[in-house]
């Protein structure tokens, strides 16, 4: 059964909202962060400063060169950065039901998410 693109947005969304409760432990969530940005953005080398309140990626210049399956070598990338007030609002500002194949990205997520669970159980 296909779980509808609201749906799984809307778990995404409870999902950043757990992850930036805390702003002491923004740093657990961090991969789960940044698949967020790489979904939304079409981003690559994420670096997320959370002290500073800053991110910064690289964007293709072509959005239409995008492919995920077959990246194209000769599409441009732009570095940007960016500075943002509330992660959890930036994070869910770019989820939209126009980011495609977001159920491809849901189960990648979800580890993403619950990563930081697995590693403090083998300590």
């Amino acid at each position: 059964m296909k779980i509808p693109k609201k749906l799984l947005i809307k778990h995404i969304e409870i999902l950043i909202r757990l992850s930036c409760e805390d702003l002491n432990q923004l740093n657990r969530f961090e991969l789960f962060h940044k698949m967020l940005i790489r979904m939304s953005y079409n981003a690559a080398d994420v670096t997320i400063y959370y002290d500073l309140k800053r991110l910064s990626m690289n964007v293709l210049s072509e959005y239409e060169s995008f492919d995920l399956e077959n990246v194209d070598e000769f599409a441009e990338p732009v570095r940007v950065n960016l500075p943002y007030n509330e992660l959890d609002v930036f994070l869910q500002s770019g989820l939209c039901e126009k980011v495609a194949n977001i159920s491809r990205y849901y189960p990648f997520l979800l580890d993403a998410f619950f990563a930081i669970e697995d590693k403090e159980a083998s300590f």
